[in-house]
């Protein structure tokens, strides 16, 4: 699934393209955390697999509170602690990642139509390719690579992973562009061209 709008409104915020009235000046997207099972495991595979740099780490904290279903009030602990690590993956946005012990919360991936469902999608001109090297590494991919022949997407091409703990994950390339390019005054943030 693609969440053009919200990559649309990032990508003209940081190239200093107009842009829709805005509360907060933003100059792009710093990070994307998300919640892993093993923090180890989870450094190891993104810096195996995309060569991403663990650079932070903090903790673990104790875990004194939580915040309740509704995030409006405090509740007793659903972990003993949290430990964080940053990695730089590129000339991308950072990965967070948040490793809980002994938590008491689900441990079922949301599927995507699940309300809070996210991805992190890699960068690759050879997204068949880094299929096969995925799928070489044990990991379960999720179909086959499709190329999309028209519309704004024309010339993507993209497929879905699994990552080692099931959380899914994208890999996409659009080597000579995309069809809305042709037109578009504005042009969505790019890894291949990161400052434009």
């Amino acid at each position: 699934m693609k969440f053009i709008n919200a990559f649309l409104v990032a990508g003209l915020l940081a190239t200093g393209a107009p842009a829709h009235a805005q509360d907060v000046k933003v100059a792009g997207i710093d990070h994307v955390g998300i919640t892993v099972p093993d923090l180890q495991q989870a450094e190891e595979f993104f810096s195996s697999t995309f060569g991403c740099v663990p650079v932070t780490h903090i903790g673990p904290f104790p875990m004194a509170t939580s915040l309740s279903p509704d995030r409006k009030q405090t509740v007793a602990p659903r972990a003993t602690s949290l430990s964080l690590a940053m990695l730089r993956c590129g000339t991308g946005s950072n990965i967070e990642l948040f490793a809980y012990k002994d938590s008491t919360g689900s441990t079922i991936i949301p599927n995507n139509e699940d309300l809070g469902q996210s991805h992190i999608a890699f960068y690759t001109d050879d997204v068949k390719a880094g299929a096969a090297k995925l799928k070489a590494k044990g990991l379960q991919i999720i179909g086959e690579p499709i190329t999309m022949p028209s519309g704004d997407t024309a010339g993507e091409t993209w497929v879905h992973f699994l990552s080692p703990w099931g959380s899914e994950m994208e890999l996409v390339g659009y080597p000579n562009g995309k069809g809305y390019e042709k037109t578009a005054k504005v042009k969505l943030w790019s890894a291949k061209h990161p400052a434009d």
